[in-house]
């Protein structure tokens, strides 16, 4: 089942930030949280006028995802605020579902603070204990330079753990 146990941890400036599994009331934070980085213009594929999401929609892909062995949404929530999210999923197909690509947002306000870490470490975590998931890959944009330093920081973390065992 792609779900985590609920985790409270500390952000980067002492807030309490609670990672847990996507629950269908989150969805129209998470739609809120699309469309507000849809609207930076900076590193989503969508333009705003593309970007097109419905709460049944969202609560859909939710419930989906709660019911793949193979896929993962959770959330980053501040004072019961929705502040971020990472959405994982496997392949369709018996070939693909050992692999599979997340996607990671975090509001502005609320980026720097260590959420994207958080949200990685509990990817990382439930991939480890998941019998079918081998391979976590991403896509990112080329100047998105927070994202890669994050990336490329959490890669070479995981390196470091696997060479120790």
């Amino acid at each position: 089942m792609g779900k985590i146990e609920s985790k409270k941890l500390l952000s980067k400036g002492g807030e309490t930030i609670i990672i847990r599994t996507a629950e269908p009331a989150d969805a129209e934070s998470l739609i809120y949280i699309n469309m507000k980085i849809v609207n930076e213009k900076l590193y989503m594929l969508r333009q705003p006028r593309e970007a097109v999401y419905t709460k049944d929609g969202e609560i859909k892909k939710i419930k989906d995802y709660l019911n793949s062995t193979g896929s993962l949404y959770i959330v980053a929530e501040v004072n019961g605020k929705v502040v971020g999210y990472l959405d994982f999923q496997n392949g369709g197909f018996k070939r693909t579902q050992h692999s599979g690509s997340f996607s990671l947002y975090i509001l502005m306000e609320w980026r720097e603070k260590g959420i994207g870490n958080l949200l990685l470490q509990a990817l990382t975590d439930w991939a480890e204990g998941n019998p079918v998931i081998e391979k976590i890959t991403l896509a990112v944009f080329s100047n998105n330079e927070r994202a890669k330093n994050l990336y490329k920081k959490w890669a070479s973390k995981k390196k470091a753990g696997a060479r120790k065992t």
